[in-house]
């Protein structure tokens, strides 16, 4: 468990939670990106939430994956993988930012802010240079968010899934560079004045 602040804990993800996991995914994803799919997102989240999946991601050993519980019950998910594979190639020193899915009953509550802040300073803490992550082109709230931070797009590329609708597979690789004194670490003080 790590608590990030009074009602923000972080719970590691186990294999036994797969169910957990998976409920919680169709009732948070669907909502804010059923429109991406031919069908409501519930494919995608089969295939990402399985039980064989979750196993697959849990293996990795530099990967943290946790349930975000806020008043605790649990709202989201936050995966990352320290020292990460970007297209096959072992990147030391950068974490790729996997997922980080919140309720949408929660948005806009400083909550996602939270999150990324401590993963920054956790990253820092771990000697790594850079987060990476891929963000949708057509989600402009989380490229925004993402920008505040000071991410800056490295690629545009289209993701090859025949059950999206390929007018929304468009997708933006982006990195913040952990070294840059110009890079946006919000204090702490900023996290606490969002009634968390």
């Amino acid at each position: 468990m790590i608590s990030l602040l009074p009602d923000l804990v972080l719970y590691p993800v186990t294999l036994n939670e797969q169910k957990k996991l998976f409920n919680l995914m169709l009732n948070i994803y669907r909502p804010v990106y059923q429109h991406l799919w031919w069908d409501d997102g519930s494919n995608y989240v089969e295939s990402q939430f399985n039980e064989a999946q979750l196993q697959l991601e849990l293996s990795n050993p530099n990967a943290s994956y946790y349930f975000v519980h806020f008043k605790e019950e649990p709202i989201g998910i936050l995966r990352f993988i320290c020292d990460s594979e970007i297209n096959n190639i072992k990147e030391r020193n950068t974490t790729q930012l996997h997922r980080i899915y919140l309720d949408p009953l929660v948005h806009g509550q400083g909550i996602g802010r939270a999150l990324m802040c401590w993963l920054i300073a956790f990253s820092i803490t771990q000697n790594q240079q850079s987060i990476r992550l891929e963000c949708m082109d057509t989600q402009l709230a989380a490229f925004h968010f993402y920008k505040q931070f000071g991410f800056k797009i490295v690629e545009a590329f289209q993701l090859d899934s025949p059950t999206m609708r390929s007018e929304m597979r468009g997708m933006l690789r982006m990195e913040l560079n952990l070294n840059n004194s110009s890079c946006i670490q919000p204090p702490i003080a900023t996290i606490e004045r969002y009634n968390l």
